[in-house]
């Protein structure tokens, strides 16, 4: 599973956070597999329980409206073992994602989550007494709203990597109530240790949720079993009222389909798309007093026949926004082809994205059968963000690309697939060792991986998460407290563990008087060269005194220790050794954590002191602050909950047409904080200037990037440079991908040079070029990369320059399989 600092707790975490590729395989031999969920429903006693109804649902997922849908697959009733067991066909390229819910009348309901592509799966649920959850549904004055209908959206058990969810879209009796005469509302069948969030719907009202997304995986859900005392105020439904036109003519057009949705939305009750009428008009209703975007609704399949900008609208409750326009523009078209590395096959299923610059908007589709997408866009400048596909690493791109209307534009990529490592892991006498757990670091596992009985394991990882070229496979076996970590490349594939007597760390966690605090999650950090990155799949918990240990940490290394807990702020150690422990053992000291007691309030405005709604507003930690978030409101005001005394960092930002940021320092408890967003400096998101294309023009100097080449290697010589990045992949292929091609281009009268385009340590680089045999000269630019870009032209990493026997550049920033083809084409023009 993918290892996660923090796992983000939201409605999408089982699809989003749990996804576990499986291994690369040809599209041209898909393949189905049988796989099977086995469980087992238990009491709180762990006795099986017999006659329970157990049902699995399944989340399909509709890709041009960004929803889920609930669609049940199969049902079992437990027998006196409390048995059961689900299979399914899966395809190979095909993501399946299901909830398993088991239900017996008088006990509370019970769940599990499974992701099919994991493979099987062995499961127990535990039923318990029921408890209830109970409140009242109000309007705006404070007045009972009778027959509305009430969802538990959220419920969650368990944290981190123990986390189980369930959702309000499966068709379960136990998740949805309706209010009566008073207002009032209770389920009664709900697991005592679960959190739950809420969504209210009626005719006529807002649709409205208690759910406040957060960036952060810090947040937690509002509601507990056994509360009866919640009040949700349901207000008068806000309106949209608009009209689609063609832009060139303002026609209206009819027909079109238009989504909304706000930064707010639970995806899987996202609301339904609107069709314009035969006049081009459409309403939507039931909103709150919200920020929301309106965007049309892509074909999955084909191309739209239509493009449009998407447009922001603030509404109000009780009050209707009309007069809202969107405007259709035929566009231009980007066309990606996606190939296999290896056998140069059509990749289908590829999920290929691209952001547009001006406005960060995201967009994204999949390739067809023949490796072929094609977007239609609104003309101006764009990014190709990167290229995924289950089996494959994820390839990470910064292509800029420039679209036109009525014009084409198209690119070829590669993807390859996941590497990975096999081998056995022994012990210090040489015997296979069954259970040690190991992890790719930095945070490239995409599985996490145990020795089987012989010692046997495979890894597998994703170069696009490991894109340090400085990586540690990492085996431990807590229980016998040994461990090792080996470095890796990306051409390891078989390693043999032998593992040592590893160390151990102690330490205690402490609020600001030095009492110990009990419960807080304490991991350990591996420190690489320029990387930190966790280990170990479950965190220690301190004990009632606040004491930790630590196992099985692999000596030779430098660690962090770090620690939060519910109701208190975060903490992390200095950087400390293995060296300095004795006998195996190294006492860290004691980690003190504040309490989140406090809040801060505050409000977010324009450079004319207008309030902004709907911004993003964040704090993310330091002198061990908590990281928390929230969203301005229609008055532009705040509030940030559970955060520390003392000093803390506030940042404000909303995206658009521009985005604007801005931040404050302030301290906690402060109920007049203010942030003034606007279009400036102070932004961390730096756009750089469009560098001017070389092509027809000399080739600058290449001293400057520590390349001095002797006249006989350029007198007469057609000149190749390539500006690459070492850390990421696709530069590190293409220099590989030179390096073999040296000889023959040397024959051809070609000079080959290298630069690494920004500043890195000279001796990495050196190791780096001498374990690749990289024959020819490569250099680095030393000082201001930006300003290096804009002298070379360079759009993207890696970036290719051909000149001529002149050393005039005749083409740039094509790639490094067209490069025969543009050779060829400069000598016929030469001739």
């Amino acid at each position: 599973m993918r290892k996660m600092w923090i796992a983000t707790l939201c409605l999408g975490l089982a699809i989003n956070n749990l996804v576990s590729p499986a291994r690369a395989q040809s599209t041209k031999n898909k393949q189905t597999k049988q796989v099977t969920c086995t469980g087992k429903v238990v009491d709180e006693q762990s006795r099986p329980i017999a006659g329970v109804k157990v049902t699995l649902y399944e989340m399909p997922y509709n890709e041009a409206t960004y929803t889920y849908d609930s669609k049940l697959d199969s049902e079992a009733d437990t027998g006196t073992d409390g048995v059961f067991s689900f299979s399914v066909s899966l395809d190979s390229d095909v993501y399946r994602y299901g909830y398993i819910v088991a239900q017996k009348e008088g006990m509370a309901l019970g769940f599990d989550n499974w992701t099919m592509q994991d493979g099987d799966k062995e499961l127990e649920i535990r039923l318990g007494k029921p408890k209830e959850l109970a409140g009242t549904v109000v309007d705006e004055n404070g007045m009972p709203v009778s027959d509305a209908r009430v969802i538990i959206s959220m419920l969650v058990i368990g944290q981190k990597e123990e986390q189980k969810s369930l959702t309000g879209l499966v068709n379960v009796k136990e998740l949805v109530t309706y209010t009566d005469s008073a207002g009032r509302f209770k389920f009664t069948g709900i697991p005592a240790e679960a959190m739950a969030e809420l969504l209210v719907k009626k005719t006529g009202r807002a649709t409205v949720s208690t759910y406040q997304r957060s960036i952060y995986g810090d947040q937690r859900l509002k509601f507990t079993p056994g509360r009866t005392d919640i009040k949700i105020a349901l207000p008068v439904e806000a309106k949209i009222e608009g009209i689609v036109v063609e832009k060139s003519t303002g026609k209206p057009v009819s027909g079109v389909k238009v989504m909304v949705r706000s930064d707010q939305d639970i995806v899987y009750f996202r609301q339904k798309p609107v069709a314009s009428n035969p006049d081009g008009t459409f309403s939507i209703s039931a909103l709150t007093s919200d920020r929301y975007i309106l965007e049309l609704v892509r074909p999955v399949k084909e191309l739209p026949d239509w493009v449009a900008e998407p447009v922001e609208v603030i509404t109000e409750s009780g009050k209707t926004q009309s007069g809202v326009k969107i405007e259709l523009s035929k566009g231009g078209v980007l066309e990606v082809v996606v190939k296999d590395a290896v056998s140069k096959q059509p990749v289908e299923k590829a999920s290929v994205g691209i952001q547009h610059d001006a406005s960060g908007r995201y967009v994204s589709s999949q390739t067809d059968k023949d490796g072929v997408v094609r977007m239609l866009l609104m003309p101006g400048d764009y990014k190709e963000g990167n290229i995924y596909k289950q089996g494959y690493s994820h390839q990470r791109l910064q292509d800029a690309i420039t679209i036109e209307d009525g014009k084409m534009e198209h690119r070829e990529y590669e993807l390859a697939g996941m590497p990975k490592i096999t081998g056995i892991v022994r012990d210090e006498k040489g015997k296979p060792i069954k259970g040690a757990e190991l992890e790719i670091c930095p945070s490239g596992g995409r599985e996490d991986a145990t020795s089987d009985a012989e010692g046997k394991f495979e890894v597998i990882y994703d170069l696009y998460s490991s894109k340090n070229p400085v990586m540690f496979l990492v085996c431990r076996h807590e229980e016998r407290n040994l461990a090792a970590a080996v470095q890796v490349d990306e051409d390891t594939r078989m390693s043999e563990f032998k593992l040592e007597s590893a160390v151990m760390f102690t330490g205690k966690v402490v609020d600001p008087d030095g009492k110990g605090i009990a419960n807080v999650q304490v991991r350990i950090m591996l420190q690489g060269p320029s990387w930190g990155s966790t280990i170990g799949r479950k965190p220690a918990i301190t004990d009632k005194e606040g004491r930790y240990e630590l196992k099985a940490i692999p000596i030779g290394h430098r660690y962090q220790v770090y620690a939060m807990a519910d109701g208190y702020g975060e903490n992390r150690s200095e950087k400390v050794s293995t060296e300095d422990a004795v006998n195996n053992h190294l006492d860290v000291g004691q980690l003190t954590l504040a309490a989140a007691n406090l809040s801060v309030l505050g409000v977010v405005v324009d450079n004319n002191g207008k309030p902004v709604a709907g911004a993003r507003v964040s704090c993310y930690g330091g002198d061990g602050q908590p990281r928390r978030d929230t969203q301005s409101d229609t008055e532009g005001k705040f509030t940030l909950e559970r955060i520390c005394a003392g000093r803390i960092r506030i940042s404000a930002d909303k995206s658009g047409a521009t985005r604007l940021y801005g931040s404050i320092e302030t301290e906690g408890g402060a109920t007049n904080a203010k942030i003034v967003i606007s279009e400036s400096s102070s932004s961390t998101r730096y756009e750089p200037m469009r560098p001017t294309s070389l092509v027809g023009k000399p080739l600058p100097g290449l001293k400057e990037a520590g390349i001095d080449l002797p006249p006989a290697d350029t007198d007469g010589k057609i000149i190749l440079v390539c500006f690459f990045d070492m850390e990421q992949r696709p530069s590190r292929h293409c220099i590989t991908q030179l390096a073999k091609q040296a000889e023959q281009l040397k024959g051809k009268g070609v000079t080959i040079v290298a630069v690494q385009a920004s500043r890195m340590d000279q001796e990495a680089l050196s190791q780096w070029r001498n374990k690749y045999s990289i024959p020819f000269p490569v250099g680095m630019v030393e000082d201001n990369a930006e300003k290096a870009r804009s002298t070379w032209g360079i759009r993207s990493l890696p970036w290719l320059i051909l000149t001529d026997s002149e050393h005039i550049v005749r083409t740039a920033g094509f790639q490094v399989n067209q490069l025969d083809e543009k050779i060829g084409e400069m000598a016929n023009v030469e001739r």
